[in-house]
């Protein structure tokens, strides 16, 4: 039994030969690479939602190339072992997600939603985990259905945490540390604005926080220019000032706060 519910009318969501109906009638077909669109047109804020196409596809080859594999491991050695749904909320191109069903390995059903399609298409062709174009702020997901909820960098609503979050569940935040990619900023502005500290979601307490840094050594050429392209200032750099940077690579600093919280 899958955890999604119809985004029309919440009622539980049953696979069939073409995707997945509810007892109401609503069908919502497979897509070719096997994830589902569970987006309704009143929760789009726009005819493209959520990150561009180019940046999606830029992460993808930084991410697959293994710079951020300390964090993906620093959330799996947070999956409770009795674990059996995980659900990754903003899941983007789906590294981090399909990092969990890896290593998860067939032992709980690993669900990943984003706003952005062309972010979950890329995320689901191939892939062991569930995947579904939706809202973070109308969850697709049955109420305490969830052992684990992440969300690395992405948006959520803090009632909708608490619905779809099993009551011994956790939940994982990662957020940006005040060294995340400094030397780059540091590039682009003048005055660096500090992250803002994390805070609890409404219905929550924290059990910790731990603070990840490592270095990035990104060689010249496609990498380095991913990893401008994944970046949400990338356009402040000059064009010749990017291409410098290709040229020569770069190295800066991975710095993330990865927070543990449990229901109030």
């Amino acid at each position: 039994m899958l955890c999604f519910i119809c985004p029309l009318c919440h009622e539980s969501l049953i696979e069939n030969p073409q995707g997945l109906r509810c007892c109401r009638g609503h069908q919502f077909d497979r897509a070719r690479e096997g994830y589902f669109h569970l987006l309704p047109v009143h929760h789009k804020n726009s005819r493209q939602p959520g990150d561009a196409k180019l940046q999606l596809q830029a992460r993808r080859r930084f991410l697959t190339a293994g710079f951020f594999s300390p964090l993906a491991n620093a959330i799996q050695r947070h999956l409770p072992m009795s674990t059996q749904c995980v659900l990754d909320i903003g899941c983007g191109e789906g590294y981090f997600t399909n990092h969990m069903a890896r290593v998860l390995n067939n032992a709980a059903q690993v669900y990943g939603i984003d706003i952005a399609k062309e972010g979950v298409r890329l995320a689901a062709k191939g892939s062991r985990a569930f995947y579904a174009v939706a809202s973070s702020y109308a969850l697709p997901i049955a109420d305490h259905s969830i052992d684990v909820i992440t969300r690395v960098y992405a948006p959520s609503k803090d009632s909708e945490l608490v619905r779809v979050l099993k009551p011994d569940g956790r939940l994982i935040i990662v957020t940006p540390g005040q060294d995340h990619l400094l030397g780059l900023r540091q590039t682009l502005y003048q005055h660096v604005r500090p992250h803002p500290e994390p805070q609890a979601p409404d219905g929550f307490v924290l059990e910790e926080n731990h603070q990840l840094n490592f270095e990035l050594v990104v060689s010249a050429g496609a990498l380095t220019e991913a990893l401008l392209q994944m970046t949400p200032f990338a356009w402040r750099l000059k064009e010749e000032a990017s291409r410098e940077m290709v040229a020569s690579g770069w190295r800066d600093k991975a710095d993330f706060t990865v927070s543990l919280y449990r229901r109030a």
